[in-house]
């Protein structure tokens, strides 16, 4: 494991077992997910302990694969967590994808704001007509 994948996700444990598993019991996280509000609120909080989107730098690179799921494997320590650090799907992979094909303008447009905790993102897929 490289040590940058451990600081990050020590930092990222921390985190979450201090600031996002209480909650776990606040009314706002429902049976259907956190409202916007309460992602807001902790997605404010990820962003002061400077751990949302944690497995991508401010240059523009990312965590490898490797290191991505040791760190993200600590965001799953709640089910709060991917959400409140930004790394959820569709998102997550959204961004990479965006970030290795997508023009400038489509990572002024898109990309920032989905890094940045505040845009989403969504996964589209067709099947052929069946006869």
């Amino acid at each position: 494991m490289s040590e940058r994948a451990e600081a990050i996700a020590r930092k990222v444990e921390a985190f979450i077992r201090e600031a996002i598993v209480p909650y776990e019991k606040d009314s706002r996280a429902t049976p259907h997910g956190p409202t916007d509000e309460l992602v807001r609120e902790m997605r404010g909080l990820a962003r002061a302990a400077g751990v949302l989107t944690p497995h991508i730098f401010s240059n523009g690179t990312h965590c490898t694969n490797r290191e991505i799921a040791i760190v993200f494997k600590k965001a799953g320590l709640s089910p709060l967590g991917p959400v409140a650090l930004n790394v959820m799907a569709p998102d997550e992979g959204n961004m990479y994808l965006i970030s290795k094909v997508g023009s400038a303008d489509h990572k002024r447009r898109f990309l920032a704001p989905l890094v940045a905790g505040e845009a989403r993102s969504a996964f589209f897929m067709t099947e052929p007509a069946s006869d």
